[in-house]
């Protein structure tokens, strides 16, 4: 798709999800990505996730559209021909620890001294700095610490069905990529980038409590509207499976409620998703004598935000080039 015409050279140093991620959508992009990686274990990402002990296929996704090199970067001789690549790159990309790339010789102060115009990004746990910028973590650690995971509630905190920090920073990761882009295009400077996944999820956190307005005014888990705590906008259990139903707005609610051919319950929008509420118990009872395909051929030309609830399984790809192929199906470009 080409968008960065000038195909800037990436060097991604990083392992795991968030960072591949990222890199992987800006090979997508045009950029030229190399992939460095120590000898033998290599990003652990390769093994993690293997059923076959050969790479895993997570891995192989979301790395097949850049080119390898192994590199100690401990090693005197590796370390040089990693600046060699330096020299001729656009932007940086690591994921370490604080002070780590430092105290290798090759932390920014260094390596803007040979390329003064790159672009160096840390894409941690944490940001630098902060009271646990050396602790290690994972996308379960930052998503309990954004209030997100605490608010994902049926009798206690749910763990995600997918690593939703992780894939926040890889597209954190691209997007300020692409903006750094612009300014070194037009400056001719680089520039020294930290990312916090942790903070970044925070962020997020911050941004969904807003919905409800000032701290004090904050629903507990399983309440307030976007929680599963009204009617118009949760989950259902059908004869086979789930349904989702997010009829917040009136117009959408109105449509459902006029398939299901009981207009009656029109009061019942935003009243509470609770047993005994009468708007609640009906729809819960209408579901549960519906199959997933009575379902789907009642709402089929109906304009209401109802969909049923897949599983991984359902949307799983079989090889790594349709992986990769779906894994960018989100956007759609025309010219």
């Amino acid at each position: 798709m080409n968008l960065l015409q000038d195909q800037p050279l990436i060097l991604d140093l990083t392992r795991l999800l968030p960072g591949p991620y990222g890199t992987f959508l800006l090979a997508a992009y045009g950029a030229k990505v190399i992939k460095i990686e120590e000898p033998v274990v290599g990003d652990y990402l390769k093994s993690m996730f293997s059923s076959d002990g050969g790479d895993s296929f997570i891995y192989r996704v979301l790395n097949n559209n850049k080119e390898k090199i192994y590199l100690n970067l401990k090693d005197a001789s590796d370390r040089e021909k990693f600046l060699n690549l330096v020299k001729e790159a656009t932007v940086l990309v690591e994921s370490f620890r604080p002070k780590v790339m430092d105290r290798l010789g090759i932390g920014y102060k260094r390596l803007k001294e040979i390329n003064p115009k790159l672009i160096y990004i840390n894409l941690g746990g944490y940001l630098e700095g902060s009271e646990q910028a050396e602790k290690a973590g994972h996308d379960i650690n930052y998503l309990a610490q954004s209030g997100i995971l605490g608010d994902t509630y049926k009798d206690g905190p749910v763990v995600f069905g997918a690593p939703i920090a992780d894939f926040a920073g890889g597209l954190a990761l691209s997007s300020l990529v692409m903006g750094s882009l612009y300014y070194q295009k037009v400056t001719g400077q680089g520039m020294y980038i930290q990312i916090g996944i942790a903070e970044l999820m925070k962020s997020w956190g911050v941004l969904t409590a807003a919905f409800y307005g000032e701290k004090d005014k904050v629903p507990p888990p399983g309440k307030g509207i976007l929680k599963g705590g009204v009617v118009c906008y949760n989950i259902y259990r059908a004869k086979d499976g789930y349904i989702s139903l997010g009829a917040l707005e009136e117009k959408f609610w109105l449509n459902f409620i006029k398939a299901l051919g009981r207009e009656d319950l029109k009061p019942g929008q935003f009243t509470p998703a609770v047993k005994g509420n009468r708007y609640y118990d009906e729809i819960c009872t209408i579901f549960a004598n519906l199959t997933l395909t009575e379902v789907e051929k009642l709402f089929k030309d109906v304009d209401c935000c109802l969909a049923p609830v897949k599983e991984l399984k359902d949307i799983a790809t079989a090889d790594v080039v349709e992986g990769s192929g779906k894994a960018l199906g989100f956007f759609r470009i025309e010219r």
